[in-house]
């Protein structure tokens, strides 16, 4: 299976969402949400990721769900 598991998506939408700045911050400092892109995980993460369902395309399949995510904020 070369797409992300649900499993997968679930993790980093859960990641992703422990990471958002609040609102107040995005309003005043204008801070983004620092988990863009793969390298922005921690190993930990990632391990616990290639566990589910290791792919050869994993990293980008990573860095798409994310600018998905990104831009459906």
């Amino acid at each position: 299976m070369r797409d992300l598991t649900q499993k997968q998506k679930s993790l980093l939408t859960k990641w992703y969402k422990e990471k958002e700045p609040t609102k107040e911050g995005k309003m005043l400092f204008g801070k983004t949400n620092p988990l863009s892109k793969f390298e922005d995980l921690s190993l930990e993460q990632i391990e616990e990721l290639k566990q589910i369902n290791d792919t050869e395309v994993l990293y980008q399949n990573i860095n798409a769900f994310l600018w998905d995510l990104r831009n459906n904020e």
